[in-house]
């Protein structure tokens, strides 16, 4: 999985504020490996293991870090899952944003997620 931070932090969409555009507002700040994880149970993993709680984060276990950035992820950041599949964290879920790239090998094929045309959809977090 590859995850994204926005450049420009923001409260993902609330207050009427513009959600960011992919991929030109966000940056490749690590890989995690997807393990054989569903979907929804991978973003849930990706999501825990990016947080600052005890130490930074870039610290766990299975993470590699890219860049300088270590915040933990926040609502507007995007999650890319190792079949391409494109989701964005949200205040309260994610949201499926299409597809953005298919294997390592393609990374140059990022398009705008509304170049596939889904129809965006909600998968909540757990409490």
């Amino acid at each position: 999985m590859r995850v994204y931070h926005t450049k420009q932090l923001t409260c993902g969409g609330m207050a009427d504020e513009p959600l960011p555009r992919w991929p030109q507002d966000y940056e490749l700040v690590a890989e995690i490996d997807q393990g054989g994880r569903s979907s929804r149970d991978a973003l849930e993993y990706v999501f825990h293991l990016t947080q600052n709680i005890e130490r930074s984060w870039t610290e766990n276990e299975g993470v590699r870090a890219f860049g300088t950035r270590r915040r933990s992820m926040s609502a507007g950041d995007a999650v890319a899952l190792e079949d391409g599949s494109l989701y964005r964290c949200d205040m309260n879920g994610w949201t499926h944003l299409g597809t953005t790239w298919v294997g390592r090998t393609q990374e140059a094929s990022h398009r705008h997620p509304s170049e596939s045309r889904p129809q965006p959809s909600q998968t909540n977090r757990k409490a």
